[in-house]
């Protein structure tokens, strides 16, 4: 169970973002103080803000910001618009790889683990891990 470099970029960017609450950031901006390569922010920008994370502004003046209070985004959002959410095991996701499942004790321990994780990444919002990065002035 793991999430991906693009689910870890976003996060990145939208603590980022928080950082900067309610001011517009170009890509390139936001690619060259958080380090994401710019090859995988269009992507991330774009599904970020296809779920309301984020909204652009285009033109000369166009940019990037946090469509909401920091508050009010989750850490859970985040991962879940860029890879939904990692399962600790196969068969919390599907009864049928598993012919034990409806016994197996790990399966049981499986699904409170995912059970742990999903709630706290819901109950974490973007506020509760805003930090600097030693990434420009804040």
């Amino acid at each position: 169970m793991f999430i991906t470099r693009q689910a870890d970029y976003a996060i990145r960017v939208v603590i980022y973002l928080a950082n900067r609450y309610g001011k517009l950031v170009t890509a390139n901006v936001i690619a060259e103080e958080t380090k994401v390569p710019k090859s995988f922010l269009p992507r991330i920008i774009s599904t970020l803000a296809s779920r309301r994370i984020v909204v652009t502004e285009k033109g000369k003046r166009g940019g990037v910001k946090l469509a909401r209070s920091p508050r009010e985004i989750s850490i859970y959002d985040v991962v879940d618009a860029i890879d939904g959410i990692p399962a600790m095991n196969v068969c919390i996701e599907r009864d049928d790889v598993c012919p034990y499942t409806s016994f197996c004790k790990m399966h049981k321990i499986w699904l409170e683990l995912q059970n742990y994780i999903e709630e706290r990444l819901k109950k974490t919002t973007i506020a509760d891990v805003v930090v600097n990065y030693g990434m420009g002035d804040t």
